[in-house]
This record gives C-alpha cells, structure tokens and sequence, in this order.
C-alpha cells in the first residue's frame, strides 16, 4: 500500500541483471515510476535501449517508465545537433516501450522555447509524456518558465526548489515548492526530488497532502545499499502509513 503516496524512484541502468531486480523489487513494494539514466555521476545521461527493454519488462502493478534524455554532461544548454540526437533518442526510448522522457534546455539562464517545443513535439508524437528535469533549478524566472511549460503541454517538472548544485535540498525549498504547487495549480505535476532521505520524506509528504496537489516525490541514494541494490526497507518507510 502506498498509502496515496506517489514515489518515484531514479535508478542507474548499471548492471542489467540488478536493474532488473531493482524494478521489480521496487513496484511490487510501491514504487509508481522510475526514472532511467545512465552514468548518474556525471548527474544522469541517456541509459541504452538495451537497459530500457529491460526496464520495461520487469515493471509490474501499472508503474510507468521514464527515460532520461541527455546525450552529454555539463550544462544544459543544447546545440542543434544535441538537439537532433535527443530527437532520435526519444524516438529510440518510445520503440523500445517507455511511457516518457525527462529533458531540459536552457539559454542564457532561460527556457529555451524553441528547443523546448520541438522536443516536446517529438515525444507526443510517439505518446510520450514528458518530464522537464532540474534544469528548472537553474532558471531566473521559474513561475514564467512554468506558466510556459504547461502551455506546451510538459506533463512534470522535477525541482528542488532550490538553485540547482547549491547543495540544498528538497526541505530547504518547502516554501519556493509550495509556490510552485499553488501557481501550477494542478495543472502540471510537480516531482519533488533533490536530497529526499526517509527521515525528512515526510515534510513533503506532507506538503503534498495538505492541498491535494497533483506532485511526487522523486528518490535516489536514500532507497539503494551501498552496492547499487534497492532497499526494501526504506522503500517501505517512504511508503508507510502516516
């Protein structure tokens, strides 16, 4: 039981075998979602189509697959020809069963429109969702980049509500989230990820519930062992009654 909760979990594509366990694990515990990257040391790049076939036959209980596209580390700026191999790399993701992509372009510390807008383009016509990643956090002006987002008809955006790399974490921003919550409106979801742990988990539980707002929270590090294996245990913490 999940109690209401949403929890989205990130998991690294790594070894096939324990990505494998680690999906199965998860959902049958819970988990709603699961974000795919690869190399999430250098902050999570586009997994293989190989790790996400393998992804998407070990969900179970309807928990969706979300695909990381980012081609390159560093800044999240995309040139036209990063542009046109997320492209391809969205269409890659769709063939090989995901139920959406998580991407983010940014200029001059603003929304890139333009990149923005094809990309979305793209995934919706393969039926894809689409989540705006942390290069949220980076942004001057987030509630017009938001406003903006849903025009484009962007299904989520992960934040912190913190500056990105500011080494803050989610709790830090209860008050920026709560803004973004009441100004979205439900009219996007907000997935709430950025240094989640299971002992402050419940303050954004909690924020959520307080005014039915359509959000997630988004976990890493706090559901794995040390060796990269999913937690049961915490899973079930972040998912235990209130």
């Amino acid at each position: 039981m999940n109690n209401g909760k949403f929890l989205e979990a990130c998991l690294n594509e790594g070894c096939l075998k324990q990505l494998a366990n680690n999906i199965s694990m998860a959902s049958n515990l819970g988990a709603k979602r699961f974000e795919l990257c690869s190399d999430l040391h250098l902050g999570g790049l586009t997994p293989s189509v190989n790790a996400i076939d393998c992804a998407v036959k070990n969900l179970t209980n309807s928990a969706e697959l979300v695909v990381m596209i980012r081609p390159e580390a560093g800044n999240f700026f995309v040139s036209a020809e990063c542009r046109n191999l997320m492209q391809k790399q969205i269409t890659l993701a769709a063939n090989a069963g995901a139920h959406g992509v998580v991407f983010g372009a940014i200029k001059h510390g603003e929304l890139d429109l333009e990149v923005t807008r094809s990309l979305v383009a793209t995934a919706k016509q393969h039926g894809l969702m689409v989540t705006y990643h942390r290069a949220f956090d980076t942004l001057t002006n987030s509630l017009s980049a938001l406003d903006k987002l849903i025009s484009l008809g962007v299904e989520r955006i992960l934040t912190a509500g913190t500056p990105w790399q500011s080494g803050q974490s989610a709790v830090d921003g209860l008050n920026q989230l709560n803004t973004y919550l009441a100004h979205s409106a439900n009219q996007i979801e907000i997935v709430i990820g950025g240094g989640v742990t299971i002992e402050n988990a419940e303050a954004l539980w909690q924020l959520i519930k307080n005014h039915s707002y359509n959000a997630a929270v988004h976990v890493h590090s706090c559901v794995h062992n040390e060796n990269g294996a999913i937690n049961a245990e915490a899973i079930n913490k972040l998912l235990s009654k209130d």
